[in-house]
């Protein structure tokens, strides 16, 4: 690394990520377990009846909640799921679950589930196929923070009140070095990531979970859970069903409500990818 300018712009990086780790000191995340009274199975007479049952049983049962069962199987299924779940804190709905998915390029997880993300106010677990051990995957939750950004506390939260009292909490942060970095938290400026060295992108993901690994670092005795801190560098969408595929966690992300927007596109996609349960935080 001969060129000065090359010096100048990795010494400016090192005092930029210096500011952004202090900035996230100087202004502690406030953390508590999310309250969840009431957990809502939502049942459709296919053979997913019994995972939904089971892992509503599981979440329900960490978290002290009561478990409401419902069977829809009426014409205007997405008014009947809203209108059930409207008492209730977290869902969980079964999802079509193919694994020809991606060989035919669907983009619709199915025209019911489509609409109920575009309307619902509550978090929703979409069950997809079969899981060996549910209460194991409900206390192991891993909070995909870049996609949930915008709900990274509120979907942490839900995912401290699931682990809490003996599991495991990971956050899973990825920098994508095929995107332009919008480094907003602290800079407001935009990055190439090629000027970044893969430690300096390393650094970043690591980086903008400063504050909720601080957060569920100081309260880890109190609330008996295990704080693990995932940090890659390599397409989102794929390096997140890597990671959630290799440990068998719940993934809990963030859900705009546009479908349009590229966020809710990317919620869409990881759930079309994934196998295991995936548990979508609405903003």
């Amino acid at each position: 690394m001969n060129d000065p300018h090359e010096h100048e712009l990795h010494d400016e990086l090192a005092r930029e990520m210096a500011g952004f780790e202090a900035a996230r000191v100087t202004h502690p995340i406030k953390l508590e377990p999310a309250t969840v009274g009431s957990v809502l199975a939502i049942y459709d007479g296919t053979d997913q009846d019994a995972t939904v049952r089971a892992l509503a049983a599981a979440a329900a049962a960490r978290t002290g909640a009561g478990l409401t069962e419902c069977t829809i199987d009426t014409a205007d299924a997405a008014d009947a799921i809203l209108e059930a779940g409207r008492a209730h804190d977290l869902w969980f709905v079964p999802c079509p679950y193919r694994l020809d998915y991606t060989a035919i390029g669907a983009a619709s997880l199915s025209p019911t589930l489509d609409l109920v993300l575009t309307r619902t106010p509550r978090p929703i677990c979409l069950v997809r196929g079969p899981v060996d051990d549910p209460e194991l995957c409900i206390q192991r939750p891993m909070v995909a923070v870049d996609v949930a950004r915008h709900r990274k506390v509120d979907a942490t939260a839900l995912a401290l009140a699931l682990a809490r009292g003996g599991g495991w909490l990971a956050l899973l942060s990825i920098v994508d070095p095929s995107a332009e970095i919008h480094r907003a938290e602290l800079v407001g400026r935009y990055l190439d990531p090629s000027d970044l060295s893969p430690e300096s992108l390393g650094g970043l993901a690591t980086a903008r979970t400063g504050g909720l690994l601080a957060a569920l670092q100081r309260g880890a005795d109190a609330w008996d859970v295990a704080p693990r801190l995932i940090a890659q560098v390599g397409s989102l969408a794929d390096e997140i069903l890597r990671a959630n595929t290799e440990r068998g966690y719940l993934l809990v992300a963030g859900l705009d409500r546009d479908p349009k927007h590229a966020s809710a596109q990317l919620a869409r996609s990881l759930v079309l990818g994934s196998s295991l349960p995936v548990l979508l935080v609405p903003n």
